[in-house]
Parts: C-alpha cells; structure tokens; sequence
C-alpha cells in the first residue's frame, strides 16, 4: 500500500473522526440546551404554580375573616344588637373578639364615635374615627359606603409590629349606620413568605407594594443587605426594573431574572389584587452551574476519546434526561399526595377520549363533610383517606377509564358506560367499599361517605352541576346530570340574583284569599299570600322561590316585609272609613327563634298606627319540634302585645294533639290534604279523627280554619262537624290587594 493510499485512509478516517466528533458534539450540545429549556419552564411553572397557591392560601384567609366580621354584622342586625343598651354591645364585641383573636375589634358609628375591645386590655369608649391610623380611616369609609376593605400595613399604639385593619359595613333597616372593624397582624404574610417549602426549599418569598417597597421580607432571601425598594437594588438591569414598573402600573404578573454572586435567579410577581400589594418569589436558576466554557471544555475532552466511549456517554445522558423528564411530567401532570393524575393529565385524556370514544360518562365524586377527618384526625389521616380512596377507584376501572383527583376531596373519573343503571351499579360498588371501610383515631371513628355526579356523554362541569345538587342530601348518593337539572340550577341561580333587587323594587305582591264563617258565609279576615312580579309584568309563584328562601335565610327579610305591606293596607282601610279585618301572615322558622322578633313586629304596627289584634302569625308546625318551651315565651310575649297566633297546615306533619294541647295558640288551621283526603275517600275513621280534632280544639278555646274547601259539599261537611271558619275556591281564589279590597271592602 503506498504513502498515498495510506495518507488518503488516515484523511478520509480523520474527517469520519472530525465529522463524527462533530455530529456527536452537536447532538449533546442540543440535548443539554434541551434539558436546560425543559427545566427552567418546568422552574416557570412550578414558580408561577406555587406562587399562585400562596395568593389563594392569603385570599382565603382573607375571606374567612370578613366572612367572620359579615356574620358579626348580620347578627347586629338581625339581633338588634346596635340599638341596644352600651353595656350589651361591649359584651357582644368583647366575646367575638375573644373567640376568633383579632388584637382589637371595634363598632364604629357614623358619627365617628366607637366601641373597641383590644384583646388583652379590655374595652374602650373614648377612641373616635379620627384617632385612628390615616390608612385605618380609609379603609372604615370605605365599608361606610358599602364595600368591605382591608386597609393597608400601619404600625399601631396598642400593638408591637405592623398591622391592619378589615371593615365591613353595618346594616339597620337597609341602611348603613356603621361599620365592624378589626385589626389583624402581618402573621397571614410572614408565615408566607417565611416557609420553608418555597421551591422545595431552595426558593423564597417577599410581599412588595405597588411602588415596589419591601413590605413583608422572607428571613430566607439569598441577598445580603437591607434595601426598602426593589429598585434600589443593583441587581437588577434597568430593563428589568422597566419592565416591573410597567407591570405594577398595569396590575400584571411578571417574570424576570437577576444576577447575585455570580448567580442567575429568576423571580416571578403575582399581584395579590389587595391594595396593590404583589407576591414576588425568587429562585435559583434549575441548578445549571455548567458554564459555556466548562461544556466546550467537556466536549474538547470527549473528542479526544473513542467512539465508543462517545457512545457510552451519549447513553448515559439519554438516561438522564429520560429521568429528568420523568419527573417534570410527575411534577405537571400528578397529584402529589395521593399519586393519582391531576386535572391537567385528566383534561388531556379527555380530549384525546372525545376524538375517538362516542360512549363515556363523567363522574364528579366527592366526600361528604370531609373536612371534619382534617379537622377531627388531622392532615395526615385526611392524606391516608384520599389516597385509599384513589386505590379503590384505580381497581374499580376497566381498561381506557382514567380519572383524577382534582382538589381537596373531588375526584373525577371517566367510565366507558352510558347506560345509567350499569353506572350507578358501579358507583355504588366504589361507595359501599369506602362506606364499610372508617377512619380510626383511638377509640373513635368516622364513617366515611361519598356521593357522585353523573354527566352522560358531558365533561367535569356538567357532572359537577349534578354533584352540587345532592350536596347536603345524605339521602341521595347519585345525581345524574339532565336538562330539568340544569334548568333547576340556572333557575336557582337566577331567583338568588334578583331577589334583594326584587325586594328593593317591591316586585313581591301582596295577594289576599278571604275567610268565611262555614255557618253564615260572612267574610271574618284573610290571609296574605305573596306573588312576585317580574318586571315584564308575568309572575313567579310561591313554590318557586318559597322553599330556596327558608333555606339561603332570605325568608328573613320578606317575611317582614310582607307585615309590612299587610299593615299599609289595613291602614288604607281604616284612613278610607272602611272597617278592617284581620289578615294572616305567614310567619318562618327563623323569625319565631329570634328574641327581639315580637319587639320588631311592634315597631312595624306602631309605625302604621295598626291595632296588633288585626295581625295573625301564622306558624308551621315544626317550629315547635326544637324548643316548645321557647316557643311558647314568644307566643305569650306575642299575646301581651296584642298579635294573635295560629298553626297553619296541621295534620301535614307528624302533628299531635299533646303539642295542641301545650302550645298557646289562637287559632288552627287544618291542613287542605288531610280534608281531601275525607272528603275523596269518605273515610270514616279519617272522618271521626277531624271531628275529634275540631272538638278538642274548641274546646281549648281555639279557632278552627279550613283550607281548601272547593266545594259545597266541603263546606257543608265542615260546618256540621264544627270547624268555625274556611277559605278555599270555594269562596274565592287568592286576588291582588286592590281588587281584594274593591270586591270586599267597598
């Protein structure tokens, strides 16, 4: 072989070297560059994720205090706490603030004048609105126009450290006549930014203004040196710092980076939409110590090695960055307590199912009252639970179901299934296993129950819809999302919208069905009914928005304001030299429990110049079943001022003629399904028990009311077993106040 074929081989193995060499150096530059990417977004997100949390952990606890000061606000209200005598007010704000630790809690007037218990040192009169921290001040004008407030950070005199101050707007007959205060320390910020969690440990956090001065500072930043301003530090570039500015001006978040000894860190600021105040947490760089200079330096070195070792390297770093990116996919797509996928996995998997699958159904699954394990057993066995449950349902799928869990104690899950009795077949296997299964802690456990949402061929909102419906009915574990449902739910959410604009507009009617005595057919009173009138003129009816009321407490207020409206037309009666009648008027659970309910009701009367004997308070029978006792303070208290009271609806229940017997009432009227019922089925024992109850109650020196007579032969019936009086279509349907009063009254 002569020289130059062996110079053209050693050329041609040379370039291979070079050229190989060259591919490899390549290939491993892109996968470092590809790692260092992946992991400073996965930095980003976790950041950005964390940050986030923080913002919700502080929101929250923010809510839950003025939820704490609005409640403390409706009981004033409602109690009539503020117009009562000094002494009582200061024990009412003294014993809140001892329950829920605020350093002081305050009742400040409109006048400026207040009544302020400071834990620790008692209570104080003599401190008025303009004593106060001008950033307290502001924040109290604030809740006397309406708004709840949270002031901004001030030292205080009665406290060590910084404080602030929340208000909340205190109501009395629909107007504001003050406002509840409370001072509160930066613990709910510096515990924040205090954590040792951040970033897994390696990050921290700071709470800056809107003018980028440090309000609260994590004990946990890197930078050495106290700077009150963010700009007033070198290190970042005038970019950045025009960057931050213009994202404080427009209330956005941000992210940014900065260099410290050497090091690159990023930061990313969530504004905290409080007070123009910003969450600004910092990181290392995703611990990327390799230089530039150190890469084309390993890369020198790997040159010069062969091929094979080349390949064991490329190997090796495969491997790597497969681990690498195992975790950023745990870290994105995996609940980190359970192990169970996350909502962002789940909504992939759905997606990707909707494009292929033409039969699934969604489930919403949830624990009832599970905050009670977390607060009973603690965090720790709540976990347990959470993930015991995640292993139930992994081993209850069949094979392309997938579900997660989405937060705290909902999971969703995906079944293959449209057919609703197979589903709910399923679902009740799942809930039977939990159900048998009890958390334990010592000699106590807590029986674990679930219950679900069902959306046929729909997504996670639609099966959370059907979930929220059964919410607190123990007695229902399985809802299946349908249009009725939907309609219920938009329904609800509508009259929920509209109904305190409703009552400020004075949309609810007042309607009036008459009484008749059954042995003469003379008009003796009536009974008020409300209607609610949209603006269009149509009407909603009662068992619309009736039952939402007495649950969501709205009954409350139109309740009162149906007394009302029944006082402006007897007094429109009596000023037009018509003599008036008694009216009835339904009366809730809620009003009877509340002591300063008959002195309310005097207040309304006196206000018209209505004589109390023209008003009847009419009670279902069930207010009774909690506290007779108390019940019948107030119907003596009632009878005292003048009111009468009746039962209404007696014999719907589980009525008994004990609760007749021991209850002080007026008047009683019996329920319009139990006198169907005689009169259809012609019972004779049904027959002999109305007229024992008729009996017993005359008896007692109590009037007897008939509802629904619609028919002569109601009437007739009635009369002769003795019921005093009736109403019903008979007679006339329930009319407007106006022809009411034109038909009977003239």
């Amino acid at each position: 072989m002569d020289e130059s074929k062996l110079k053209n081989r050693l050329m041609r193995i040379t370039a291979i070297t070079i050229i190989s060499s060259i591919v490899i150096s390549f290939v491993g530059i892109s996968l470092i560059a590809y790692v260092g990417s992946a992991a400073h977004k996965a930095d980003y997100i976790q950041m950005q994720g964390e940050t986030k949390e923080y913002k919700d952990r502080i929101s929250k606890q923010i809510d839950k205090n003025f939820h704490i000061l609005n409640s403390f606000s409706k009981t004033l209200e409602v109690t009539n706490s503020i117009n009562s005598n000094s002494e009582l007010l200061e024990k009412v704000i003294t014993d809140v603030n001892a329950e829920n630790d605020f350093i002081s809690l305050s009742y400040i007037r409109k006048d400026g004048s207040s009544i302020t218990n400071i834990l620790g040192s008692g209570t104080k009169t003599d401190v008025i609105l303009d004593d106060l921290n001008i950033y307290a001040q502001i924040a109290i004008r604030q809740a006397f126009n309406g708004r709840n407030a949270v002031s901004k950070m001030y030292d205080s005199q009665y406290y060590d450290g910084k404080l602030f101050l929340y208000a909340v707007p205190v109501y009395y007959n629909n107007e504001i006549i003050g406002a509840i205060a409370a001072n509160d320390t930066i613990e709910i910020f510096t515990d924040i930014a205090n954590g040792n969690y951040v970033m897994d440990g390696k990050g921290y956090i700071h709470i800056i203004s809107s003018r980028a001065d440090f309000l609260v500072r994590s004990e946990r930043t890197l930078i050495k040196g106290q700077y009150d301003n963010i700009y007033e530090s070198p290190y970042l570039s005038e970019e950045t710092k025009q960057k931050v500015k213009k994202a404080l001006v427009n209330n956005e978040s941000i992210f940014g980076k900065f260099k410290y000894l050497d090091n690159t860190y990023y930061f990313y600021m969530e504004p905290l939409d409080l007070n123009g105040w910003y969450l600004f947490c910092a990181n290392k760089i995703w611990s990327y110590s390799l230089s530039i200079g150190n890469i084309y330096g390993i890369i020198g070195v790997v040159l010069v090695i062969i091929l094979i070792l080349f390949n064991a390297l490329l190997y090796f770093g495969y491997n790597q960055i497969r681990g690498n990116i195992k975790k950023l996919i745990r870290l994105a797509y995996w609940d980190p307590v359970t192990g169970a996928e996350n909502e962002t996995k789940f909504d992939q998997n759905f997606a990707e199912l909707q494009k292929n699958q033409k039969k699934y159904s969604t489930i919403a699954l949830n624990i009832h009252n599970f905050k009670n394990i977390n607060d009973l057993f603690g965090k720790v066995q709540g976990d347990n639970v959470l993930c015991f449950i995640k292993r139930i349902i992994e081993n209850s799928l069949k094979e392309g179901e997938f579900f997660c869990r989405s937060s705290a104690d909902t999971f969703f899950i995906v079944l293959l299934d449209t057919d609703e009795e197979e589903i709910s077949k399923r679902l009740n296997k799942i809930i039977t296993v939990v159900k048998e299964a009890s958390v334990m802690y010592g000699n106590y456990s807590y029986e674990l129950s679930l219950y679900s949402g069902v959306a046929v061929l729909g997504d996670r909102e639609k099966a959370l819809l059907a979930l929220q419906s059964i919410k607190n009915a123990h007695q229902n574990i399985i809802a299946f999302y349908n249009k009725e449902l939907h309609n219920e739910i938009r329904q609800k959410n509508s009259i929920e919208s509209n109904m305190h604009l409703a009552l400020k507009n004075k949309e609810f009617k007042l309607f009036l069905q008459p009484k008749f005595n059954l042995k003469n057919d003379d008009l003796i009173g009536a009974e008020a009914l409300v209607r609610w009138q949209n603006p269009d003129g149509s009407y909603r009816f009662p068992n619309e928005f009736i039952p939402l009321f007495e649950s969501n407490g709205f009954c409350l207020k139109l309740d009162m304001y149906m007394i009302e409206e029944v006082c402006k037309q007897i007094r429109s009666w009596i000023d037009s030299g018509v003599e008036p009648i008694p009216i009835s008027v339904n009366q809730s659970k809620l009003l009877f429990s509340d002591r300063n309910y008959p002195n309310n009701l005097e207040k309304i009367i006196n206000k018209y110049n209505v004589p109390a004997s023209l008003i009847i308070l009419e009670i279902l029978e069930g207010v009774a079943a909690n506290d007779m006792d108390f019940l019948n303070q107030q119907i003596e208290t009632l009878h005292k001022k003048g009111f009468k009271v009746s039962m209404d609806d007696f014999g719907s229940g589980y009525s008994s003629l004990n609760m007749l017997y021991q209850l002080k009432i007026d008047e009683l009227k019996l329920d319009r399904g139990f006198l169907r019922k005689v009169s259809q089925d012609n019972n004779e024992r049904r027959q002999i028990i109305l007229e024992q109850i008729i009996s017993f109650a005359k008896n007692l020196g109590i009037d007897t009311v008939a509802e629904g007579v619609e028919t002569k032969e109601d009437r007739d019936n009635l009369s002769a077993l003795g019921c005093d009086y009736g109403q019903g279509y008979f007679y006339e349907k329930p009319i407007n106040a106006k022809d009411f009063s034109i038909k009977y009254m003239s």
